[in-house]
């Protein structure tokens, strides 16, 4: 018998900006081509007209004047904007004319039939950021006995994560060997929302009971290394959840559905929203309740960030 959640599982995103950390600076010269920081009325027009044709939520970062420009009669600009969501910084050149009344977001290098985007060497970057939110999900996890760790190890990588993450499926035994090679404690942090099947809850219930008391690795890996695809794995859990979610205690059942509910909240705050998303932990103070480290949204990222390697 599938019992009804109390309290409900319902709620809202709260939006709280994440941010990066500081204005970046000029990336260095390369092939030629040089950048320096636009000031003044241009940076103020250019900075304008783009607000007006980026997401709503993303922030400029940096705008830089590229010199030389590949058609001179256009002046071209590299801009780093911020976007929330994806909790990267994204470097797009644009194009003005010198009146600076047209703007070309995307400009096409022609040799003989084909076309070639003009796209700077780094078109994605992820920032150093604040992550004291993952306090937050640690301090839930005490409260309501959740068990988050995979893996012991020295650097500490969070998984958001729930059983209809098919490439978590796909990549558990390269999970499993990369945090034993590269001493890796790997937190799995259990997420569903109401865009989810109600399975996908119910799921989450029955295998945080089981880690309860088993331990969260031999309950999951009982699971993806038995099955042989993701449809075997997702089906023999929905049938093993229905056959004993009835087992569980009535308060331990809503207590892991209340923490469950939480660690949404605080996921929607800090603006992650999809399944994986990675967070590599470079710095934590948690008297200060301070934290800080990178955040691939929409990813299972291994390898250290560049600048912790």
């Amino acid at each position: 018998m599938i019992r009804k959640l109390l309290p409900a599982f319902a709620g809202v995103f709260l939006l709280v900006s994440c941010g990066s950390e500081s204005t970046p600076p000029p990336p260095p010269a390369e092939n030629g081509t040089s950048y320096q920081p636009l000031k003044g009325e241009e940076a103020k027009h250019l900075k304008e007209v783009l607000d007006s044709i980026f997401p709503k939520g993303w922030e400029i970062v940096g705008v830089y004047k590229a010199t030389p420009s590949e058609e001179k009669y256009l002046n071209k600009y590299l801009v780093k904007v911020y976007s929330p969501v994806d909790h990267a910084v994204f470097n797009r050149y644009v194009w003005l004319t010198s009146d600076g009344k047209v703007l070309f977001t995307y400009g096409y290098l022609v040799r003989g039939n084909t076309a070639y985007p003009i796209i700077p060497k780094e078109a994605k970057e992820y920032p150093l950021e604040n992550v004291g939110w993952i306090l937050d999900v640690e301090r839930i996890a005490i409260e309501g006995n959740l068990p988050l760790t995979l893996t012991e190890g020295k650097k500490t990588v969070y998984i958001v994560w729930n059983p209809y993450c098919k490439v978590c499926f796909e990549r558990w035994k390269e999970l499993l060997e990369t945090a034993k090679r590269e001493n890796l404690s790997i937190k799995l942090i259990p997420y569903h929302n109401p865009y989810y099947p109600i399975d996908n809850l119910y799921a989450l219930i029955y295998l945080l009971y089981r880690a309860q008391n088993e331990g969260l690795y031999a309950v999951l890996n009982s699971y993806y290394s038995s099955a042989q695809n993701f449809e075997e794995f997702l089906e023999r859990l929905k049938r093993d959840t229905y056959a004993h979610l009835g087992e569980i205690p009535k308060k331990t059942y809503n207590n892991l559905g209340y923490y469950l509910k939480q660690i949404y909240t605080i996921l929607g705050q800090a603006k992650v929203y999809v399944v994986p998303t990675t967070v590599w932990i470079v710095s934590v103070n948690p008297q200060l309740g301070l934290a800080k480290g990178y955040v691939y949204a929409g990813q299972i990222e291994l390898k250290p960030p560049k600048g912790e390697r």
